[in-house]
């Protein structure tokens, strides 16, 4: 049984976003912000199309242009609608806007705002793609979260229409790797054109939104590092590589990955420890691991200071190394 039109119209919008993702995961790729808003925009029409073709019975008649004929013979209005061709004679289907506005007929299909801001400042970015060459960090950190939130509410509103899985083909989604680092990007001198997109799409993004609703205008990305034992987890693995992706931590971050001090990591141990003492064992013990990030984070009471005193923090896989050595309760 050959598959219905709308179906095929949900593999050319999933293909379109794949497109998009792909191109925006390459760094060196110079017009990545410009041609991931192209071929996103492209995906999100197919998808709406797609559902209008599901809720028209796949008539393809739902997604066509009709215009009316300005006058009859007799020179009064003409209430016949006549297709509108392109300039090769083939039937013109409507803009991503037209497709919207059809949607906005059926109570169950209808875009939310946080959606449709979304999609609009999708637009504005391919629109303003001639005013500026290359973008800056600072309007890259736009894009960026713009684009997070239109990949995000993509495979959302996917799912729900259509049940479409798409963790096959989009395993990985917008990675670390096109990510400016700690360059301070407010501070960074941008064109007149760029300036309005940007305050463009920060407009948007501030905007009041349902807090009930799953989708966003703009998603803001932040790193957590979590211990998985999951084959498929992400691995992450500190290094002196000069070229290595650079990820910020802060001292918030390093105390919630290294949350125990001494007396705390005793008190797990007395807890966790058939007979255990705080003797030359533990020590032994404790300094085997000194070296190893994964368990121990050194800090100096005096940053500025490389001879003060230092301070040592433990995660809660020093457990691990611990259970080697002592008989749990």
């Amino acid at each position: 049984m050959r598959p219905p039109l709308s179906a095929k119209f949900v593999d050319k919008a999933e293909a379109a976003l794949v497109a998009a993702v792909e191109v925006y995961n390459k760094p060196s790729f110079r017009y990545r912000e410009e041609t991931f808003a192209l071929l996103a925009i492209n995906a999100w029409e197919l998808l709406l199309k797609a559902q209008l073709l599901a809720l028209g019975g796949n008539d393809p008649r739902v997604i066509r242009v009709y215009e009316s004929q300005a006058r009859t013979k007799a020179g009064k209005p003409s209430k016949k609608r006549r297709l509108r061709k392109n300039r090769a004679g083939t039937p013109m289907t409507c803009s991503l806007h037209g497709c919207v506005t059809a949607l906005d007929m059926h109570a169950t299909s209808r875009l939310g705002p946080d959606l449709k801001a979304n999609l609009d400042a999708l637009i504005a970015i391919r629109d303003n793609a001639a005013h500026y060459i290359h973008a800056s960090p600072l309007l890259r950190k736009q894009v960026l979260e713009v684009a997070m939130a239109a990949v995000k509410n993509f495979i959302i509103l996917s799912t729900t229409w259509f049940s479409r899985d798409m963790s096959d083909s989009l395993s990985l989604i917008l990675p670390l790797s096109f990510i400016s680092g700690s360059r301070d990007v407010d501070s960074v001198v941008v064109t007149a054109g760029e300036n309005r997109l940007i305050k463009y799409l920060q407009r948007l993004a501030a905007a009041d939104s349902d807090a009930g609703s799953p989708y966003s205008v703009a998603v803001r990305m932040q790193i957590k590092f979590e211990r998985s034992k999951l084959t498929s987890a992400s691995k992450v693995q500190i290094t002196n590589d000069p070229d290595a992706v650079k990820v910020i931590l802060t001292e918030d971050d390093i105390r919630e990955r290294y949350p125990w001090d001494h007396k705390t990591l005793v008190s797990k141990c007395v807890e966790r420890y058939a007979g255990f003492k705080q003797n030359a064992r533990f020590s032994r013990v404790k300094k085997s691991a000194l070296d190893d990030s994964r368990y121990v984070h050194s800090r100096l009471l005096n940053p500025r200071e490389p001879r003060s005193s230092r301070m040592n923090f433990y995660s809660s896989a020093m457990l691990d190394v611990l259970d080697k050595e002592y008989a749990r309760l």
